[in-house]
């Protein structure tokens, strides 16, 4: 459907025609229609400072309903007719309820979608149907947002779809959400029964590989190591991931050839992709709760070609605490299970190796 330019000319204001009290009996009390529910008129007196204020703010006073603090307002808009409290008329400004489905209505058609009605359960949210005719639950100020070109919007039925029919193109199938909770994850299993959970934009370019029957190095056997690393006086501590901890740290990290390198623990892990999930966890964890243990990168520029992941040796101690834990989650997993296949199906801690110097490597 065309949208309507947002300079076309607001819609034509209703001739306002406010009911009038009925006598359903002689005896029976006087009622008015009230958003179609009949309310008993309340026999005082209508103040006129009430219907200045009514006035002013665009609307006329019909009765007083339901007891002395209530008034029936009639929209000069509209003419819909409502219930308001006195208090509300006096110090704010009412709200008509027709006028404003009305303006989500419009709202709602700007951004090419066709409002349904309030949520009963919450007053932020409405219901629409999109165009592939799926009825999405969102907060209003959402679709203003939309109409005004500001973001965008997605059905959540045909973007699972998308995915699944992703998944599947690689040999995956989506079987539920991520066990840890990170909504940028999904657990899917392979062709070959494999479970693993999966990055949705890795997924979407084919960056997988399954542990289970793969290739790759995300596939194959890798290990988390703790390195102990000095040169020309300064003592530094390096946890990292790699299929050859001793490749890593003779021919990749760019060490001086005076530097002394000591290899203080390996922790095996069954895929590339265990160690580098589990890696990047205990870095996060490092970094938020021992910030002063974290080397800035201008003390060690000029001894690696890293930029991150360096530590004070004072942190030894806890990171040698969650790596055994690390190796106790593993051990305990049954094995096969999301657990072990993201972690690690076994492990072994290297004895520490006697410092080796850049220059004998």
């Amino acid at each position: 459907m065309p949208r309507r330019p947002r300079s076309a000319a607001p819609r034509r204001a209703i001739v306002p025609s406010c009911p009038t009290v009925t006598h359903e009996a002689p005896d029976a009390p006087d009622t008015i229609l009230v958003e179609g529910t009949p309310l008993a008129v309340h026999p005082g007196p209508v103040a006129a400072r009430w219907s200045r204020a009514a006035a002013a703010k665009g609307f006329d006073i019909a009765a007083r309903v339901i007891d002395r603090l209530h008034l029936a307002l009639c929209c000069r808009t509209c003419g819909h007719v409502f219930a308001c409290r006195i208090s509300v008329l006096t110090v704010a400004q009412p709200i008509c309820h027709a006028c404003l489905e009305a303006r989500r209505s419009d709202t709602a058609i700007r951004a090419a979608l066709v409002y349904l009605g309030r949520d009963p359960q919450s007053t932020a949210y409405g219901f629409y149907r999109a165009r592939c005719g799926h009825v999405l639950r969102r907060q209003y100020e959402i679709i203003i947002r939309v109409a005004e070109g500001l973001t965008g919007l997605r059905c959540e039925t045909c973007f699972a779809a998308r995915e699944a029919a992703i998944a599947a193109k690689h040999g995956w199938t989506r079987i539920g959400p991520d066990p840890e909770g990170n909504p940028n994850y999904h657990l899917y299993r392979h062709v070959c029964g494999t479970e693993r959970r999966l990055a949705r934009a890795n997924l979407s370019w084919g960056q997988v590989d399954c542990p289970g029957c793969g290739q790759s190095w995300s596939a194959r056997e890798s290990r988390i190591y703790l390195l102990d690393l000095r040169h020309d006086g300064r003592h530094f501590l390096k946890l990292g991931y790699s299929a050859h901890p001793t490749k890593r740290h003779r021919h990749q990290l760019g060490l001086p050839k005076g530097a002394a390198v000591r290899v203080l623990r390996e922790l095996v892990m069954p895929t590339g992709a265990a160690a580098c999930a589990a890696e990047t966890r205990m870095h996060r964890d490092l970094c938020r709760s021992f910030p002063d243990a974290v080397v800035p990168q201008a003390e060690f520029a000029d001894m690696l070609n890293v930029t991150r992941e360096i530590y004070r040796p004072a942190l030894r101690a806890e990171i040698e605490a969650r790596l055994d834990a690390l190796a106790a989650r593993i051990e305990a997993a049954p094995s096969g299970s999301a657990v072990a296949s993201e972690e690690g199906g076994a492990t072994r801690s290297a004895a520490e190796s006697a410092p080796v110097s850049a220059a004998d490597s």
